[in-house]
């Protein structure tokens, strides 16, 4: 992607415990990811990055005065990855979200969690397990044409219900990975099987 150098790496983050928490995780450290507060960074920040994260659960109010440079980072070479609670449906043009009830501990009590891997032949998942894809979601996406659903959410008659993981490399110069599952804030919060694989490998993938 950028040759030698490693790709420069911004996070967007509001200073919850599990943010910061997994800004200080160590094995981030050879990312050397860049923090941004929402509230307090300026917009113009983003402007040197090749990857731009915005953390899950950010305030809608202090997420919109991103969005513009969020979006204007897809029409370069660059890489956007937005995790889950975010309105994707209110600010990324041609995507809709629609919340689902959210199932912590179908693993438990035994129950189907209804999420399936799709497109297994695209090399994205040379970087992503199914145990970093499913475990965990608060919606389903719907993106324009083009765009590739990674894992789907099936409805319990077996049809597909939306998606949960989202790459769109087909209406952009960049890449947009948007998903409706929240790995900052379980991973920082230090439960929820799988949300740490995804936030690893989400990292290695934008960065490869």
């Amino acid at each position: 992607m950028t040759g030698s150098r490693p790709p420069t790496v911004v996070l967007i983050h509001g200073g919850s415990h599990a943010q910061l928490a997994t800004l200080a995780d160590p094995a981030l450290a050879p990312y050397r990811i860049r923090p941004l507060h929402v509230r307090t960074s300026a917009v113009t920040e983003i402007d040197d990055a090749e990857v731009v994260i915005v953390a899950d659960r950010l305030r809608p109010d202090l997420l919109e005065r991103w969005t513009d440079a969020l979006l204007a980072c897809l029409g370069d070479d660059r890489t956007l990855i937005v995790y889950g609670e975010n309105n994707v449906g209110d600010w990324i043009p041609g995507v809709t979200e629609q919340r689902r009830p959210t199932d912590f501990w179908w693993w438990r009590t035994g129950e189907d969690s209804r999420i399936r891997p799709a497109a297994p032949e695209h090399p994205a998942w040379h970087y992503f397990s199914e145990r970093a894809v499913v475990w965990h979601y608060h919606g389903v996406l719907t993106s324009p044409p083009g765009a590739l659903s990674l894992v789907d959410l099936h409805t319990p008659e077996g049809t597909v219900d939306g998606s949960i993981l989202t790459l769109d490399d087909a209406n952009h110069h960049g890449r947009l990975l948007i998903t409706t599952m929240d790995p900052i804030y379980h991973h920082g919060s230090g439960f929820m099987p799988g949300a740490t694989q995804l936030l690893y490998s989400s990292l290695h993938w934008a960065t490869r």
